[in-house]
């Protein structure tokens, strides 16, 4: 019984001492609440409420990672009516937080002892380039609802930046930038008594974002250009002679059939700079072993010394300069792929195949050399070429077969015309002993999108007199044609020779547009040679070309 009463005696002490304790404690903290809105007077729910309790001055602190809690710090969210509330906070020093989407953050700090505190925090809306404010009253809903809408689009936006791009590699600029210097070498960002301002240059190194697919296309591109493309182009020519007029020629009712194929290669250097080479293959007999004419009966056999065997044609390395403005070749060159290019009668291999109607015979080029071409193209209509080459196999040295030519073109646009191209052009050959030059123009100008015009004039010194020539003709397409891809051309050349021999050509096509790869063209050709001293003689030739390239 005795030890019944001590034990409730002891119990009875130790309930005493513990509600004595509570009382102390509860008459030691405080509370801290208040009232959360916006700048307008709206109330704002759900708002982020932290209480960190502040370092005395000079105590360390433990770092901490982003978006964690730390020691000492309570968080809590406003209600419907914007209040927070903090029970049984101890006394000292708080900092309280603030953070609500679409609004600055808002930190004060504030004092706990013993009492309750009560603040009212006021938020500031996010000033957003783009956001206009919803009409409404003050502190509406829907003015956090623009906020809101907004910088879910961007935190969208960013995130699909961040999922579909990667970063470049790295790029190197220059970047101007502004130093102060003073008398002792120190230098500063900014303005500094008796420093003196000065102008530099620095390189940095910068990166920026690619979309996934441009980094792809870009590696592609770059695989690409490594590569050596290869292409081929190969045609046959089929040539029937009938004589119209003149004594007895021993070419009346013979066939020609003439085979070439060309193999050509480009790859890329450098930045733009490329190689490029073309080699042809010759195999047949053209009409022109037979009919001894002042110009070719087939322009494929061009300045080509040999056949039946494989010659080069071509083969140079190009560079552009000056924002690709100026164009530079090197190497073995055919000029006339770079001078006198007229648009209707250039292409032996897709317009007509006369080399009268092809290229313009007062250039008195003869066969492809060593040389350099250069274009200028200043982009405003007007360009500029120049170049020189070896025009005579056979010789020792460049300085006793240089053949020079320049030319100035114009892109012209006449009022009610379509565009239009006129050129001049001006050459020197010392490849015969003495120096021999011509002079000559050419022009083509589109009337409609559906027929233009071309005409030729050369005049160049002989050995007796001036040799002179003309060409004109037309060419039709997208207008009178059996395919929207077909065209068709007549055109007429007359050659004069100084020493007294005459040639007049007329030539009429249709080109057939079979597949992408593959044309066929029917020509008609009627020439008539006038040698010096003797009759003239004409024949009548159908020719039928099938052409390809891949």
């Amino acid at each position: 019984m005795r030890r019944c009463r001590a034990a409730l005696r002891v119990a009875a002490f130790a309930a005493a001492l513990s509600a004595l304790w509570v009382q102390h404690a509860s008459a030691q903290t405080g509370s801290v609440g208040g009232r959360v809105s916006s700048s307008q007077g709206g109330t704002l729910n759900n708002a982020e409420v932290t209480l960190r309790t502040l370092p005395a001055p000079g105590a360390p602190t433990m770092p901490r990672m982003a978006n964690m809690p730390g020691m000492g710090e309570r968080t809590t969210q406003t209600n419907a009516e914007g209040g927070f509330s903090f029970d049984q906070v101890a006394p000292g020093q708080y900092v309280l937080q603030v953070d609500f989407t679409g609004f600055e953050r808002s930190s004060q700090e504030i004092t706990v002892a013993g009492q309750p505190v009560t603040v009212t925090v006021t938020l500031q809306p996010l000033e957003i380039v783009g956001v206009q404010p919803a009409p409404g009253a003050p502190g509406a809903a829907a003015d956090n609802e623009a906020l809101l809408g907004r910088i879910k689009a961007l935190e969208q936006r960013i995130n699909e930046l961040e999922a579909n791009t990667v970063l470049s590699e790295p790029e190197t600029r220059v970047k101007r930038i502004e130093v102060y210097t003073d008398p002792n070498g120190n230098q500063y960002d900014q303005p500094t008594p008796g420093a003196k301002k000065t102008t530099t240059y620095q390189r940095e190194r910068v990166y920026r974002r690619q979309v996934l697919s441009e980094k792809l296309e870009q590696a592609l591109a770059d695989a690409e250009a490594k590569k050596i493309a290869v292409g081929v182009s190969a045609a046959s020519v089929t040539h029937y002679a009938s004589q119209t007029s003149g004594s007895s020629h021993d070419a009346d009712g013979h066939f020609y059939q003439l085979s070439s194929a060309d193999l050509l290669f480009s790859a890329g250097l450098a930045q733009y700079t490329s190689f490029f080479a073309d080699l042809v293959g010759l195999s047949g007999a053209p009409p022109d072993a037979e009919i001894s004419g002042l110009t070719l009966l087939n322009s494929y056999t061009a300045r080509l010394v040999r056949q039946n065997e494989v010659n080069v044609r071509e083969a140079w390395m190009r560079t552009e300069l000056f924002s690709q403005r100026l164009a530079i070749s090197a190497g073995r060159l055919d000029l006339t792929n770079y001078f006198d290019r007229n648009g209707f009668a250039n292409d032996e291999t897709s317009q007509f195949i006369s080399d009268a109607l092809v290229n313009n015979p007062a250039l008195g080029l003869t066969t492809n050399g060593s040389g350099v071409a250069g274009v200028f193209d200043p982009k405003n209509g007007f360009a500029f070429k120049a170049g020189f080459q070896q025009s005579n196999t056979d010789a020792t040295n460049l300085s006793e077969s240089l053949y020079t030519l320049v030319e100035a073109d114009y892109v012209a646009r006449p009022k009610g015309l379509s565009e239009g191209s006129y050129r001049v052009w001006f050459r020197n050959d010392n490849s015969k002993g003495s120096n021999r030059n011509g002079v000559g123009i050419s022009a083509d100008q589109k009337l409609n999108p559906f027929l233009g015009l071309f005409g030729r004039w050369g005049t160049s010194e002989a050995e007796v007199k001036r040799d002179n020539f003309y060409s004109l003709g037309f060419q039709v397409q997208n207008g009178v044609v059996f395919n929207p891809l077909d065209y068709w051309g007549v055109g007429y050349a007359q050659t004069d020779l100084g020493a007294g021999a005459h040639e007049k050509m007329v030539e009429g096509y249709y080109n057939f547009h079979i597949s992408e790869k593959l044309r066929l063209s029917f020509h008609l050709q009627h020439q008539f040679e006038a040698p010096s001293g003797s009759g003239s003689t004409g024949f009548l030739l159908p020719v039928v070309r099938v052409q390809a390239r891949f």
